[in-house]
């Protein structure tokens, strides 16, 4: 069943299970690139993997880069080590905007990403990317402010140097408003990303909800192990209205997902849920809870801004979810095991994905093929709000 036909019959589409099977552009000059950066690539996992421990992130210290698009064009912004500079790349925005809806769609259906992903992959990093690489490469962080229209962007895979820059750079993302000036509410965007890292020390108490079928591994278990004084229970009896009542200093929920993404169209994600018991659970419902951080392993949950803005509007500073419907058990339970494992070592939730992510790659990296590699590392999200 489509995910719109399961909308429209109130039923939520099953999350894959344990490994999902491995399924262009066809051009001597995009296999070129390709074939140079798998090249660059060797050199430059070596170069990453050396040292397995993550210090403390200093966000005031990250490169921002601002993605902007006005009409029919797209405009970057970097602005790191006090030098501003601004990319504009010569295809318009609705084609590169395609260009990434090509590369999601290969995500989310979990197709081979050979070397016409690769060379794909090389030709959006070098037209985005290809001015800012000696800054990139100096940046202990990035952090990309963007747009809801460029909300299905994969930035973060990106290769810099033939290493996708999730592996190599703790990176989060955070939204800018129309004019392209961050988002941010009543301070400037250096004090709001360098806020307090969520205060998830020992003594904090979360509300954690486990679906059996998402999380056969009990990951969320896990994590309430981790933080004994949470309110765990499991998704069949929750009900919409006790969120309202919550006051705790995270949600964690793993369920399933339901989102219609809008591929760089005006929103219309007023339908997004979670299925909980007998009813379902929406954006709205968040309204009147108050929580610091909110972890939704739910399929594309990172699409879903109408359930961002709902996170923010409780008080959370840190929003996390899959950009594509990521693995049930498994990978997910390795992702919940680290970052939640990190932030009780004190980690900031930016250092803590990163960490959890890259670990991840590492794990797998000769294990599995790269397709199975990048699905299990990579589809977790952060958002500073």
């Amino acid at each position: 069943m489509s995910r719109t036909a399961a909308l429209h019959s109130g039923l939520l589409p099953p999350r894959a299970f344990a490994r999902r099977a491995a399924h262009g552009i066809t051009c001597a000059a995009l296999l070129a690139i390709a074939s140079i950066a798998s090249g660059m690539a060797a050199a430059a996992i070596e170069s990453t993997t050396v040292a397995d421990t993550v210090s403390q992130t200093s966000p005031e210290r990250c490169m921002r880069i601002q993605v902007h698009q006005q009409d029919d064009r797209l405009t970057l912004q970097s602005t790191f080590d006090t030098i501003t500079q601004t990319v504009s790349p010569e295809r318009s925005a609705a084609i590169l905007s395609k260009e990434f809806r090509r590369v999601y769609d290969m995500l989310e259906e979990n197709r081979r990403l050979d070397a016409r992903f690769d060379a794909r992959m090389a030709i959006l990093s070098h037209e985005l990317l290809g001015p800012l690489l000696p800054g990139l490469r100096k940046a202990p962080c990035v952090i990309f402010q963007i747009e809801p229209t460029s909300m299905h962007f994969a930035l973060d895979l990106l290769p810099l140097d033939g290493v996708p820059l999730f592996v190599q750079k703790p990176v989060a993302f955070g939204f800018a408003d129309a004019g392209g000036a961050p988002a941010v509410q009543g301070q400037s965007a250096a004090v709001q990303v360098a806020a307090p890292a969520t205060g998830l020390g020992p003594q904090s108490k979360g509300l954690i909800l486990r679906d059996l079928e998402t999380d056969p591994d009990d990951g969320t278990g896990e994590v309430q192990k981790l933080y004994p004084g949470s309110k765990f229970q499991l998704i069949g009896s929750a009900t919409p209205d006790m969120f309202a009542r919550s006051r705790y200093d995270f949600l964690l929920i793993s369920g399933e997902g339901v989102v219609s993404p809008t591929w760089g169209k005006p929103e219309k994600d007023e339908n997004d849920a979670i299925g909980l018991g007998e009813d379902d659970m929406y954006p709205q419902d968040l309204h009147g809870a108050a929580f610091k951080l909110v972890y939704l392993d739910a399929s594309q949950l990172a699409l879903s801004k109408a359930f961002i803005d709902a996170a923010r509007r409780s008080g959370a500073r840190h929003y996390l979810a899959p950009i594509i419907s990521n693995e049930a058990g498994h990978s997910s339970t390795l992702t919940l095991r680290y970052f939640f494992g990190g932030l009780k070592q004190g980690m900031a939730p930016i250092d803590a994905l990163y960490r959890t992510r890259r670990q991840i790659y590492k794990e797998f990296e000769g294990r599995v093929n790269r397709t199975e590699q990048i699905y299990y590392a990579y589809p977790f999200r952060l958002y500073l709000l």
